[in-house]
């Protein structure tokens, strides 16, 4: 599929620069423009977090007039999870915790406490590394696998639902996800606590800036190319769900919210 892509937009430029201009420097001048505006277009549903080039992309739901909904990356997190889950459960509140692999494994009685709790797991890679967003079919197929089989025998439940580190999305990220029979999920609002320590400046991001149906994120693990002290998102927490609260919002779980199946059967 994606060196399918790369093919077709080589053959395009060629033939576009052959018959507009015929002969060089000009077809190559064309043909140069031409690969630096595709170059653009393709990075643009890379590093665009809500763009559904690369991949099938739910961030909100245009139906849910008065409802948002949390998520949480990067856990589970031995310190800040817990917290999170006792202000959620303080709060009544329903949240999709989207975990990566490797610490799901290193703390899976936490990953399950998530589960029996009520909130929904979500695939978050098996690594988190950066470098992922870049990999092939083989790679991205291995660490999105091996998150859910570290969930599933966590929790019992293999997960849908996926996001991306740093919600970038490359053109092999598509035909996993849909070879896995998954969908990716992106954001309306993020409240920059990966790498914030203000929690007043968080809570205001997230209560001034959330739109009905929106997708809220937030962070409960630490460490992960951000900050390692997620307790500003502790902090911050009951005044975002209060705030969202005295601004009429309801906070549902993301598959009500966007009314899709979590889990494989």
């Amino acid at each position: 599929m994606v060196k399918a892509v790369f093919i077709k937009i080589i053959a395009i430029v060629g033939v576009l620069a052959v018959l507009r201009f015929g002969n060089p420097p000009e077809s190559w001048i064309v043909a140069a423009a031409i690969v630096i505006l595709a170059l653009g277009w393709m990075a643009w549903g890379v590093f665009n977090v809500n763009s559904g080039m690369w991949a099938d992309t739910a961030w909100r739901s245009y139906a849910a007039t008065k409802s948002v909904a949390l998520t949480f990356d990067d856990g589970p997190d031995p310190e800040f999870t817990p917290q999170i889950l006792d202000v959620l459960k303080d709060k009544n509140v329903r949240a999709c915790f989207f975990s990566v692999g490797q610490r799901v494994i290193e703390h899976p009685e936490i990953t399950l406490e998530v589960k029996k709790q009520g909130h929904l797991l979500g695939n978050h890679s098996d690594s988190h590394a950066m470098w992922i967003n870049f990999s092939l079919h083989r790679r991205l197929r291995r660490e999105v696998r091996d998150t859910n089989a570290a969930i599933k025998s966590a929790a019992g439940v293999t997960p849908k639902l996926y996001r991306a580190p740093h919600g970038f999305k490359n053109p092999a990220l598509g035909d996993v996800l849909a070879g896995e029979e998954m969908l990716a999920i992106g954001w309306q609002i993020r409240g920059f606590d990966a790498v914030s320590t203000n929690a007043a400046r968080i809570a205001e991001r997230i209560v001034d800036g959330a739109k009905p149906g929106g997708v809220i994120l937030l962070h409960d693990g630490a460490g992960l190319q951000g900050g390692t002290d997620r307790g500003a998102t502790v902090e911050a927490l009951p005044v975002i769900i209060d705030g969202l609260r005295a601004r009429g919002f309801n906070l549902v779980r993301l598959d009500e919210l966007l009314q899709l199946e979590p889990y494989a059967e």
